[in-house]
């Protein structure tokens, strides 16, 4: 569906970090990826420079990572984490109030191609929710207009804006891509191999 055209440029990222990594058996963020780069740095390396407004959503207790990242991203501490992503996607959107919308990423998702990202962010320019699909798969990053942004600031749980692509399914594009690293996301230490 197309809605009116806004500014690629006026579409910010905000990438959650702020999960408590059960089931990694340990904090994936600071897991090695290869040997100078962690789990979360590989991350954010692949999101390209064509998006200038950029949040990080991280833990009340990381100090070390707010400060390693503050140069390049805006850190926001998540109210409660510990009560699902939900929690954590609206403290980020809460400070995107000036954004025309928002690519929503996650930070154990290393394999994503940047010019992935790019994709969504100038899809998004043209339609309301975009998300890319690999083969018939949906996966992430999701993008949103900001018309949705107080909706996204009144969800709850561990589902993130799940409920929101269900309620506005008519609004949704599929973005489709070469991009099986959309599907990936590091959930145990084998599958970093």
């Amino acid at each position: 569906m197309n809605s009116p055209s806004i500014s690629a440029t006026a579409i910010g990222i905000i990438v959650l970090a702020a999960g408590s990594s059960r089931r990694f058996g340990a904090d994936k963020r600071l897991a090695s990826f290869d040997p100078q780069t962690s789990l979360l740095e590989k991350t954010l390396t692949t999101i390209p420079d064509t998006f200038t407004r950029k949040i990080l959503v991280l833990r009340k207790d990381d100090i070390a990572l707010a400060e390693q990242f503050s140069k390049a991203w805006e850190i926001c501490l998540a109210e409660a984490p510990e009560s699902g992503m939900a929690n954590s996607l609206a403290s980020a959107i809460a400070r995107a109030g000036s954004w025309e919308g928002a690519v929503i990423a996650l930070g154990d998702m290393p394999y994503i191609a940047s010019q992935t990202y790019i994709q969504i962010q100038h899809a998004l320019s043209e339609s309301n929710i975009v998300i890319p699909v690999f083969e018939g798969q949906r996966g992430n990053p999701v993008g949103f207009r900001k018309q949705y942004f107080a909706e996204i600031r009144k969800l709850q749980g561990d589902k993130g804006a799940k409920p929101l692509l269900e309620k506005y399914l008519e609004q949704c594009v599929e973005l489709e891509t070469d991009d099986s690293g959309i599907l990936k996301d590091i959930d145990r230490p084998e599958m970093l191999t």
